[in-house]
């Protein structure tokens, strides 16, 4: 992904700033169902042993995310001129459409994305209008996350709590599907993390159960390192631990390097405070990841579906 200086000069307001993060997420759900539904039909879901509803469904929710675009563009003229909203970006939607299952998957990640990033924004926001704007989005972007959740086989209240996510956590999302944005995204995104469990809720994993991580270096962090594999060793080594957040809840397990393959064990924490999901991140301290402090980040974040 490469992102280009703005061309405009920008106002400090992190009003703005905040609005025009939600119109960034915005636009790329917005064109990912606008790509989507272009391609794919009633019959692609029908084969899938999805009923009519589900392609109905998608259609409104494809409605809903352009409404929000309009909404948010309308939201930052009426508070801070014209010209001050982001324009879309230009996005590599290659795997995420490469068939009807990976868009429903890849719309389960981009719909709870959604709402992790209004939930860990709003203490950002300082006019009572921007909160207004964002709550009224952020509850729609719950129902459609709550749905996608039911389609992909997981719970659709998979906690008593929503986890809140700062802004570097969410670009780090939003990036694997960006290609350039011709203005500088809020936060440069973290080395991403994956496991061996997938990014869909086919099997939720026991607690106790050792994870298998897999951590992928920035392009600047391959450039300074001289290579991938040199990067991801030195990324790997400063892995201490898991750290967990689920809902407004975390905690840690100690990472195990066995010749830079990296594991660590799923928390009973997860299950007895009742979550089916939880948010992972590789850290170095034995400390929260914050909303105002991700110091401590050295990959992530992932999502884990957890058994009850």
């Amino acid at each position: 992904m490469s992102v280009m200086p703005a061309a405009t000069a920008a106002t400090t307001s992190p009003d703005l700033t905040v609005l025009n993060f939600a119109l960034t997420l915005e636009n790329l759900e917005a064109t990912f169902y606008q790509q989507g539904l272009a391609k794919f039909t009633a019959a692609d879901f029908a084969n899938l042993g999805l009923p009519p509803a589900v392609y109905t469904t998608f259609v409104s929710i494809a409605e809903d995310e352009a409404t929000h675009v309009l909404a948010l563009q309308t939201t930052i003229q009426g508070l801070f001129g014209l010209n001050m909203a982001v324009p879309a970006c230009i996005y590599n939607f290659n795997a995420a459409l490469a068939n009807a299952q990976a868009f429903i998957t890849t719309a389960a990640v981009l719909e709870r994305t959604g709402v992790q990033a209004y939930d860990g924004a709003i203490h950002l926001v300082q006019q009572n209008a921007v909160k207004n704007a964002a709550a009224a989005i952020a509850s729609v972007e719950a129902r459609h996350s709550s749905f996608l959740n039911l389609l992909t086989g997981s719970s659709p209240a998979p906690g008593p709590f929503e986890t809140p996510l700062g802004v570097r956590p969410i670009v780090t999302i939003a990036a694997g599907l960006i290609t350039s944005c011709s203005f500088a995204l809020p936060a440069m995104p973290f080395p991403t993390l994956a496991t061996n469990l997938g990014n869909a809720p086919t099997t939720p994993v026991a607690v106790g159960t050792a994870v298998t991580l897999t951590i992928t270096p920035t392009a600047a962090q391959v450039t300074a390192a001289g290579s991938a594999a040199a990067a991801t060793t030195a990324i790997a080594n400063t892995a201490l631990f898991c750290g967990w957040a689920y809902g407004i809840a975390q905690s840690r397990t100690p990472i195990t390097n066995a010749n830079g393959v990296l594991t660590c064990p799923v928390p009973a924490a997860i299950q007895m405070s009742r979550f089916t999901q939880a948010v992972l991140f590789a850290v170095n301290a034995d400390t929260d990841v914050t909303l105002d402090n991700d110091q401590n980040v050295v990959a992530g974040p992932a999502t884990v579906f957890v058994a009850i």
